[in-house]
């Protein structure tokens, strides 16, 4: 054979072969996680379950299969083990996991943050209190707020300065306000707004208040109303009885907020109360502070924010009324 037909022969051979497609060097795409497959991945791990997921979602329990199929194909690994009584993440699915919550807080920064640019007076805040107490500083500094700003809408929690910390760290709230006793640390970001004082409590007229002397022995005789024994209060209540060489106080009602049913509590009866001062003003004609040694015990109020999350305008908003409102006299 002519060498230049042979050459001509094995350059069209080679041609034909690199037109195969898979022949061809081909360049990675970008990976794209949606947004929604990813809220639909972080619903399957909080319920452990498909269909609870879908109901959480408001969807199909089809639509979180999708879902969860096409990011499994795109990750390129299963992420999940499925059983008759649920779904549990594998080895691959629990590392997948901590970056998904992290990409779908980020998402929804994201969508705070352009809500908040193109509207600076309206918007949502997500606030947290321990104190549900009507004469607040924290409430006046909302009403303040919202008088400011009409359009504003406010969802108010209300729960323990724990789990209100571990909300805002999750992005779940945007803000808290909460008593922090000595020694008491949380993970979020924290500015002092000033001080409250938790004191003890009885109706007018309680027999405690004829005791000689008033001291925390003379209490061993009444049933209290406390809140939870992991409230730091309660702690430090139970650190100043052990200091005195005293059992801890006997709790009749447990009661994690001091409500208007509580007080209602203790002023129809001999129940000793531990409430924060501010509480009490409502009160004043039936329902009295007890000047026991160790009380009041004074703490931190303190506003809770998430560390490194974007500090919105309204969020900048609220933290300037709350500023003003704990300086201002009560």
């Amino acid at each position: 054979m002519c060498p230049m037909r042979a050459k001509t022969i094995y350059s069209r051979r080679r041609l034909a072969r690199m037109t195969r497609v898979n022949d061809w060097p081909r360049k990675e795409s970008p990976m794209y996680l949606s947004p929604t497959d990813l809220d639909y991945f972080l619903a399957v791990v909080r319920h452990g379950h498909f269909g609870r997921a879908a109901l959480e979602q408001g969807v199909t329990q089809p639509a979180i299969t999708k879902a969860l199929r096409r990011l499994e194909n795109t990750v390129g690994v299963a992420l999940f083990e499925r059983g008759a009584h649920g779904a549990r993440l594998t080895s691959e699915g629990h590392i997948f996991h901590e970056h998904a919550r992290r990409v779908s807080l980020q998402h929804a920064e994201l969508a705070k943050l352009a809500a908040d640019l193109r509207a600076n007076h309206s918007g949502l805040l997500r606030i947290g209190l321990t104190n549900p107490a009507g004469d607040s500083n924290t409430v006046r500094a909302l009403a303040e707020l919202i008088r400011n700003r009409p359009g504003l809408r406010i969802k108010l929690t209300i729960g323990k300065s724990d789990s209100l910390n571990a909300a805002v760290e999750a992005g779940d709230l945007d803000m808290a306000v909460v008593p922090c006793p000595l020694g008491t640390t949380f993970s979020c970001e924290q500015e002092t707004l000033g001080q409250d004082a938790v004191v003890v409590a009885a109706r007018a007229g309680h027999p405690i208040f004829r005791a000689t002397p008033i001291s925390l022995a003379a209490t061993g005789a009444y049933a209290w109303v406390m809140p939870s024994r992991d409230s730091g209060a309660r702690k430090a209540v139970a650190q100043l009885f052990e200091a005195a060489g005293l059992a801890e106080p006997t709790v009749a009602l447990e009661a994690e907020y001091v409500s208007e049913t509580a007080l209602g509590m203790v002023a129809a009866t001999d129940l000793l109360a531990v409430a924060p001062l501010l509480n009490l003003r409502s009160w004043a004609a039936m329902v009295m502070t007890v000047p026991l040694p160790g009380f009041p015990l004074t703490r931190r109020l303190v506003l809770l924010s998430r560390r490194g999350g974007h500090y919105s305008a309204l969020m900048a908003s609220l933290r300037d009324q709350l500023l003003l409102a704990y300086k201002a006299p009560a």
